[in-house]
């Protein structure tokens, strides 16, 4: 039996936006402020609000507005879990109406193999048949994709919707038993650290990747490489020094500001996935990411990265998967 954490994340800090003494820091890495300099379309903005008195029915546009990168979460020095705070916020707004309500189907697929590491990669690497093969190949004999790509789950958690504990626990049981569960998608990586148990190690797609040496001998000095935000800046402390690390052995360049939060591109975001409203631009995300930069090669973990740099960078685009030397 799981625990029935749905939303809550077992993780040190709070979720509570009386915490926020409203310093601002978190505004200077968001990309809703960088794009509009709006305060109340911020988290800061939404939980001094809050406080001050505001109904949730008023804080419903900058709900909508996030995009949900975590690149807040780091900054807040009250240690306030931003991500899951305003994931808890679309749920009480969807609960009342207040929010759309996507609906998906997951799909499933048939395992080649039984495997003690699983891979949930998402439906854009799935349908790749190629680079899929490639990512299978440089994890090692012992890694097969999991059976279930959960979207379904993705979509809920995301959009707020009331989680359904029977699918959820019909998606954890399996991956229970596995000894690591690699995932590609930063949301769905920061549910299953809270809801599988110790025993099974649960890591990003492109933590993975870089386990293997000829994927880090591939990357150069002339890279600027493409972390996958909604993990890294939900688990920053975690992650910081094995991409520290990375760019000291590699020459290349990260997403990383000099305070280490990760920008993105937003093309992750439930709003850009699902074709929804949004107030956030990708191409002036991928503008502000390589301001200041001149890279000959962009390489990413997450293929929704690809797309947005594909489209608006006018320079070569690799997944992380594509650079391994022979």
């Amino acid at each position: 039996m799981i625990k029935k954490t749905r939303y809550d994340h077992p993780q040190p800090g709070s979720t509570d936006p009386s915490q926020c003494n409203g310093c601002g820091v978190c505004m200077l890495s968001c990309p809703v402020w960088h794009q509009h300099h709006t305060k109340s379309l911020t988290y800061c903005g939404r939980t001094r609000a809050t406080i001050g008195g505001a109904s949730e029915e008023e804080l419903a546009q900058a709900v909508r507005g996030c995009i949900l990168c975590g690149s807040c979460e780091p900054l807040c020095p009250m240690g306030i879990r931003t991500q899951q705070s305003t994931i808890r916020l679309r749920k009480n707004l969807s609960a009342r109406g207040l929010l759309a309500k996507p609906t998906a189907q997951s799909r499933t697929h048939t395992m080649e193999r039984t495997s003690s590491h699983l891979v949930i990669p998402g439906n854009r690497l799935r349908d790749n048949a190629a680079l899929a093969a490639k990512v299978l190949s440089l994890l090692g004999r012992q890694t097969a994709f999991f059976s279930d790509d959960a979207h379904d789950i993705l979509l809920t958690l995301e959009s707020g919707q009331e989680m359904n504990d029977d699918r959820l626990e019909g998606f954890i049981a399996p991956l229970s038993k596995a000894a690591e569960v690699i995932v590609a998608d930063g949301l769905l990586f920061n549910l299953l650290r809270s809801l599988l148990p110790s025993s099974v190690a649960v890591t990003t797609l492109g933590q993975a990747l870089l386990a293997n040496k000829s994927v880090r001998a591939g990357l150069k000095p002339t890279d600027l490489y493409m972390i996958e935000t909604r993990a890294y800046n939900a688990n920053r402390r975690t992650f910081v020094a094995c991409y520290d690390a990375l760019r000291k052995e590699t020459g290349c360049s990260l997403n990383l500001d000099l305070q280490r939060v990760a920008t993105p591109t937003g093309a992750a975001s439930l709003q850009h996935r699902e074709g929804l409203a949004t107030i956030i631009s990708i191409e002036e995300q991928v503008r502000w990411l390589l301001e200041g930069r001149n890279p000959e090669r962009i390489v990413v973990e997450s293929l929704d990265d690809y797309e947005a740099f594909a489209a608006h960078a006018g320079i070569p685009v690799r997944h992380l998967a594509e650079v391994a030397q022979p």
